[in-house]
C-alpha cells in the first residue's frame, strides 16, 4: 500500500476489486487486489471507500491498546442488579457505567443456565465477558439515545419477553444452585417460541447488545442526504444496520467467538440469523416486516427456519422500541433522550445546509403529538400482533395502550389551555444540542467527506488518523454550545479534523455527486480494475470473515448452493437471497 506522501502526490491507492464486486452484487467475480493510475479521481474515489471501510473497521475494533479484563461483580452489587433486571421498571440510564456492563453480563449468565446452552454454543462465559467490555467501548457515549445504555435496555427487554414466554430463565436463577434450567412447556408446547434453538437465542442476545454498535447519533436518511460514503456503498438501504453487523462480527472474532462463526454449517446459520435480526432494526423496513409477520400470526405455514427468523426479528423490534410499553416515567425518559438526539441532528443539518430529515419538537405539544403518532403507527400495532403469537406478552401491549391513552389525555389538556409550560416528562432535554465537532469521533464513512476535510492535512485521510473512539460518558453531561442557527456556518476545528461548512472553500467533491453517479462511478472503477489486473485474480478478496471458506467469494457462493439466505461477511456488504420456496416472502435483511 502506498504511504501518505505518495498518496499526497497524486498516486492512487490500490483498490480491492473483490470487495467491490461483492458490493455491486457481482458474486462470481470477487477476485484480488487491483490498482490503476489512469482512472478519473471521481471513479476511484468510490472504489477506494470499500477498502478503506475495511481498514477503518479493523482499526476501530482493534483492542490491542485497551485493557480488557474479565468482568468481576461484587456479590452485593450482583444481588441488587439481578432484582432490577427481573423487573419491567428497569432504568439503565440511572446506573453507573460499570454496573451497566455488569447487567449485560448477568443476562448472558442467566441465558447460559438454559439446558445445553453452554455445550451447544461452545463459547466460554469469560470470552463473552471480555467481548462485552470491548463492545461497550465501541458505542458512542456522547449519544443521548443510541448508546450502551440503550443496548442494555434492548437486551433486558428481549430477556423479559422471552422469560414471559417461558423459553429463558429469569435472572434470579443465578441465586439458586447451578442445575440447568429447563423450559416449562406445559400447556403451550405448540408455541413458536419453543421452536427456537439455543443458537437462535444466543444470536438474539448478541444482536440485542450489539445492534447499534458504532452508531454516530445520525439517521440513515441523514447519511443518504449528505451522500455519506457508507450510504453510497449500500445505495441508501440500511447502511447503519450493515455497519453495526460488520463491527459486531469483527468484535466477536477478537474475543474467542470466531470459532462459533466459522463452525461448519452451524456457523453459517448463526451468521445468517444474526444478520437478519440486526437488519430488522431498521425502521425503514418496518412495514415490510409487519406484512410478513401478520401472515405468520394468521397461521401461514412458512418453513421453520423462516418462522424462527421472523419470531426473533419481532422480539428485537419490540425491544428496540419498547419504551412506549415501559412504565410512564421510564417511557418519558427515552422519549426525551431520542428527542435530544434528533435536535442535535437537526442543528447539524442546518449547519451543513442539508435537507431536514427529523422533526424534533421545541414545545411540549409537539412532543406529545410525536409520541401519539409513533405509538399509534409503529409501537402499538407491533406489540399487539406480537402478543397474538406470544400471548404472555399481552401485558406489555396493554401498557403500551395505557401510555397512548395518557399521551392523548395530555394532548387534550395542552390544546385546552394556553399554558403549555407545565409539561416536562423527565426534564431530560439538554440546554443545548451537541456542537458539530462533537460528531467527528464517529465512524468516518458515516459523515460527508467535506466534514473531514483539512487544507493543511489533505494528505491524511480520516481512516489514517488515530482511532476516533469516544470513551463512555454520561449521556446527560455538559454540552458545548453550537453556532446560533441563523449565524454564518464557521469551520470548527477538533484535533486533526476540521468540520467545514459546505459554503466554505474547503467543501469538496462527494456532496455534489448524485447517488446514481456514485453507483455508475463504482461500477466503472470496478470494470477498469478487472481489466487492468487480471493477474491478481487468485489473491484473497476483501472480506471481514477470515475463515478459510469465506476468504474467496467463489467458495462462499459454492458452499451454499440452495441457502435460505446467503451472507457474505464483508465490511461493505451483506448479500442475501431468499430461496425458501415460492410462498415464502423475503425476510427483513434479504433481497431477491
Amino acid at each position: 500500500m502506498l504511504d501518505n506522501e505518495e498518496y499526497a502526490h497524486g498516486r492512487r491507492r490500490s483498490v480491492d476489486v473483490g470487495g467491490l464486486a461483492l458490493a455491486l452484487g457481482n458474486q462470481a467475480l470477487g477476485h484480488g487486489w487491483g490498482g490503476w493510475e489512469d482512472v478519473q479521481q471521481g471513479e476511484t474515489r468510490y472504489a477506494e471507500l470499500l477498502s478503506q471501510m475495511y481498514t477503518q473497521t479493523q482499526t476501530t475494533v482493534d483492542p490491542r491498546n485497551i485493557n480488557l479484563s474479565p468482568i468481576q461483580i461484587p456479590p452485593e452489587t450482583r444481588l441488587r442488579l439481578i432484582g432490577a433486571l427481573d423487573g419491567w421498571h428497569f432504568e439503565p440510564h440511572k446506573l453507573p457505567e460499570e454496573e451497566v456492563l455488569y447487567c449485560a453480563y448477568i443476562l448472558f449468565e442467566s441465558l447460559f443456565r438454559r439446558a445445553g446452552m453452554h455445550r451447544e454454543i461452545g463459547v466460554a462465559l469469560t470470552n463473552v465477558s471480555i467481548f462485552l467490555r470491548h463492545l461497550r467501548l465501541l458505542y458512542c457515549g456522547q449519544n443521548s439515545y443510541h448508546n450502551f445504555q440503550h443496548a442494555l435496555d434492548v437486551l433486558q427487554a428481549c430477556h423479559a419477553f422471552l422469560c414471559a414466554a417461558g423459553v429463558v430463565p429469569p435472572a434470579a436463577v443465578l441465586c439458586r444452585d447451578e442445575r440447568p434450567w429447563e423450559p416449562d412447556r406445559r400447556g403451550r408446547a405448540d408455541r413458536l417460541a419453543f421452536e427456537l434453538s439455543n443458537m437462535d437465542l444466543f444470536a438474539l442476545f448478541i444482536a440485542a447488545i450489539g445492534h447499534d454498535v458504532g452508531h454516530p447519533g445520525l439517521t440513515n436518511l441523514f447519511m443518504k442526504n449528505a451522500n455519506a460514503p457508507l450510504s453510497t456503498v449500500f445505495d441508501g438501504k440500511s447502511a447503519l444496520e450493515h455497519m453495526h453487523y460488520t463491527i459486531l462480527i469483527h468484535a466477536m472474532r477478537q474475543h474467542g467467538l470466531g470459532a462459533l462463526l466459522d463452525r461448519p454449517k452451524v456457523g453459517q446459520s448463526f451468521r445468517r440469523s444474526l444478520a437478519g435480526i440486526v437488519l430488522a432494526t431498521d425502521m425503514g423496513v418496518h412495514f415490510e416486516f409487519m406484512k410478513n409477520f401478520a401472515l405468520l400470526a394468521d397461521g401461514r405455514d412458512f418453513p421453520l427456519d423462516f418462522k424462527r427468523l421472523l419470531f426473533c426479528q419481532a422480539i428485537i423490534k419490540c425491544a428496540d422500541i419498547s419504551n412506549p410499553s415501559r412504565p410512564p416515567g421510564v417511557s418519558h425518559y427515552w422519549a426525551d433522550a431520542l428527542m435530544a438526539e434528533w435536535t442535535s441532528q437537526a442543528c447539524l443539518e442546518k449547519h451543513w445546509h442539508l435537507p431536514p430529515s427529523v422533526q424534533p419538537s421545541s414545545n411540549p405539544l409537539g412532543q406529545v403529538q410525536g409520541q401519539i403518532f409513533f405509538i399509534d403507527t409503529f409501537a402499538k400495532p407491533l406489540m399487539d400482533i406480537t402478543a397474538r403469537v406470544v400471548p404472555e406478552m399481552q401485558r406489555f401491549a396493554d401498557q403500551c395502550t395505557a401510555n397512548l391513552v395518557s399521551w392523548q389525555k395530555e394532548k387534550a389538556r395542552l390544546t385546552g389551555s394556553s399554558d403549555q409550560a407545565d409539561f416536562s416528562p423527565s426534564n431530560f432535554l439538554p440546554s443545548s444540542p451537541r456542537p458539530p465537532q462533537d460528531f467527528l469521533g464517529s465512524f468516518p464513512l458515516t459523515l460527508p467527506t467535506f466534514a473531514l476535510d483539512h487544507p493543511d492535512e489533505s494528505h491524511l485521510l480520516p481512516w489514517q488518523l488515530p482511532s476516533p473512539l469516544h470513551p463512555p460518558s454520561d449521556s446527560g453531561g455538559q454540552r458545548m454550545d453550537a453556532s446560533p442557527p441563523d449565524s454564518p456556518a464557521p469551520s470548527v476545528s477538533s484535533g486533526s479534523f476540521v468540520l467545514a461548512s459546505p459554503s466554505s472553500s474547503r467543501f469538496r467533491t462527494m456532496s455534489s455527486v448524485s447517488k446514481s453517479d456514485a453507483a455508475t462511478a463504482m461500477r466503472a472503477a470496478y470494470q477498469v480494475g478487472v481489466r487492468k489486473k487480471r493477474s491478481f485474480y487468485n489473491r484473497y478478496s476483501w472480506t471481514s470473515d477470515l475463515s478459510p471458506v469465506a476468504s474467496s467469494p467463489n467458495l462462499v457462493v459454492a458452499a451454499i448452493p440452495k441457502a435460505t439466505v446467503l451472507v457474505a461477511d464483508t465490511v461493505g456488504t451483506v448479500l442475501m437471497s431468499s430461496k425458501a420456496g415460492n410462498e415464502t416472502p423475503p425476510a427483513i435483511g434479504t433481497v431477491q
